[in-house]
């Protein structure tokens, strides 16, 4: 029998995934910041009350666990505040709070990346969250947004052709590994 997570354990789970998990809800809430903290905060808070769940069954690897949670709560969130429009100047000027763009040497990378992400449609912005952050089949995704597989797999298609001049800064900025895209 294995013994309980600690809370030192969930802490270094916490300042380890917390920066990739935000930068991967922009991704998937179009640049959203808002949206973006509540989904991964709202992660956290459902990893914590698992993680403190002796009864239900342990999670193997809490990273792909939230990386999912995260799409999940974005893509429910999304649903509940409608799709307003992104303005980049106004995401910029978030106050007191940590920025990620703090996070990157170059502001402007930044805002290019997130001006690709803001040019993908609704649907291919879902799909690639869900595929390429989420981990999700392909099969899947398109059953859960209600399409056919080749639709969603055209939707994942345009999503990469058009971030594919981007796939560096995507990667530095932890929304998708190495190897995405490449296939």
């Amino acid at each position: 029998m294995t013994s309980p997570p600690t809370d030192e354990a969930f802490d270094v789970l916490f300042r380890q995934w917390y920066r990739p998990l935000l930068a991967q809800a922009m991704f998937v809430s179009g640049g959203r910041r808002t949206l973006a903290d509540d989904a991964v905060q709202e992660a956290f808070l459902q990893c914590w009350q698992r993680w403190n769940a002796p009864h239900l069954e342990p999670v193997r690897a809490w990273p792909g666990w939230l990386r999912t949670t995260v799409v999940r709560e974005v893509l429910r969130l999304q649903k509940e505040v409608g799709s307003a429009g992104f303005d980049p100047d106004m995401h910029d000027q978030a106050a007191a709070e940590v920025d990620l763009a703090s996070w990157m040497d170059a502001r402007g990378a930044y805002r290019m990346v997130l001006e690709r992400i803001v040019s993908l449609s609704d649907k291919q912005r879902e799909v690639m969250s869900r595929c390429a952050i989420a981990g999700q089949p392909l099969g899947d995704a398109a059953k859960e947004m209600h399409i056919q597989v080749a639709t969603a797999r055209v939707h994942l298609h345009r999503a990469r052709q058009a971030l594919e001049g981007v796939r560096r800064e995507l990667q530095e900025l932890g929304v998708i590994d190495a190897g995405e895209g490449r296939q």
